[in-house]
């Protein structure tokens, strides 16, 4: 079977993290497997490919961002599938997902999308929402993270919608939870408006009100770098808080905190309360929509705050703070989600979603 999967680019993000694991997964099995990206880092793909898996960056040097290059973009989408000649087309988030649903009709080529955000929430141009809604039914299979984001897609789309999380396995590095109080506070993501990490530090200075040896690193990188740094500046967390952009290796940053801290506004999933809680690693997350939620079971493996709320985060970070036994007992829980990630099963529900759409 020839497998093609379009993405954004060969970054850090979690599609990019679970395509890695699909495309490897099917050429390991003897598919003739290509993904093909918009963009790619310069010092290469994040995530590590087999070397039988073909990668195809289709605009290495134009901002794709500028609304007059998307018809260049679908141009290459579309001129991509007359030449593959694929069996079928996988595609991962909203405008990737709309740009090969209108490039591939006409070629007769069953395509698979998933959407992997909020798409209520999230800040796209409603032109990507509306046109996302109007495509769906060309659609052969649509895949969503949780429930709560199927449920999001309009009705006449729910049966040919799967559910699938996110495959992910325990990481090693964790920290020792014995010390009486943990100082090192970790976040991890694109440093978005999307994450939180304003919040984040208004509870961090907060907090250390009344425990000034704490500290945080945020790792990730992105747009509101200069507007983070502004507010760190403001609110006098120069030597506090560390923002050191990307870490070379997946998974670096876990031996990095005693606690991690998730202060998205939204998701659609996220892969760091996944790692954290398989890793048992203590967590503190606001229960946004969605995915937290469907991880965390609150006072058993982590702590759920209401989204957006500073108080209630700082109040919760300096329970966690200062109870050892608590972060213990979260370690403890790291097989809470062993099953519903379990990284063999989920992929067979992938090999089941693409077989059932060429077949159909």
């Amino acid at each position: 079977m020839r497998v093609l999967f379009i993405q954004g680019g060969f970054g850090t993000g979690g599609a990019e993290k679970v395509i890695a694991m699909i495309a490897n997964h099917r050429v390991a099995q003897g598919d003739e497997v290509e993904v093909a990206a918009m963009r790619a880092p310069k010092d290469g793909t994040y995530y590590n490919y087999s070397p039988d898996v073909r990668l195809t960056v289709l605009e290495p040097d134009v901002d794709m961002s500028a609304p007059a290059n998307q018809m260049r973009r679908l141009r290459q989408v579309r001129r991509l599938i007359r030449d593959r000649k694929p069996d079928v087309v996988v595609s991962f988030l909203t405008k990737i997902n709309v740009l090969t649903l209108v490039a591939g009709m006409g070629r007769r080529v069953p395509i698979v999308i998933s959407e992997r955000n909020n798409p209520g929430v999230q800040n796209n141009h409603p032109v990507w929402k509306k046109a996302a809604m109007l495509l769906g039914p060309r659609a052969s299979a649509i895949v969503t993270l949780t429930e709560r984001g199927r449920d999001q897609l309009p009705s006449k789309l729910h049966r040919r919608a799967h559910v699938i999380p996110n495959p992910c396995t325990p990481m090693n590095g964790s920290r020792n939870q014995k010390k009486s109080r943990a100082t090192d506070l970790v976040a991890v993501g694109r440093l978005d408006w999307q994450k939180g990490f304003d919040l984040l530090m208004q509870s961090l200075a907060k907090l250390r009100e009344t425990h000034p040896d704490i500290n945080l690193t945020i790792f990730g990188e992105g747009p509101e770098r200069p507007s983070l740094e502004r507010l760190r500046s403001e609110l006098e967390l120069d030597g506090v808080v560390s923002m050191p952009g990307t870490t070379q290796k997946h998974g670096a940053w876990l031996g990095e905190g005693d606690i991690v801290v998730v202060t998205s506004r939204y998701e659609g999933f996220c892969n760091v309360v996944a790692e954290a809680t398989l890793s048992g690693v203590p967590i503190v997350s606001f229960d946004c929509e969605f995915g937290p939620r469907e991880m965390i079971q609150h006072e058993v493996n982590g702590l759920l705050v209401q989204t957006g709320n500073v108080e209630e985060l700082t109040e919760s970070l300096r329970r966690l703070i200062e109870n050892a036994e608590l972060r213990q007992g979260m370690a403890q829980a790291a097989n809470l989600n062993k099953d519903y990630l379990d990284p063999d099963r989920i992929l067979g529900d992938w090999d089941r979603v693409i077989n059932s759409a060429v077949k159909d």
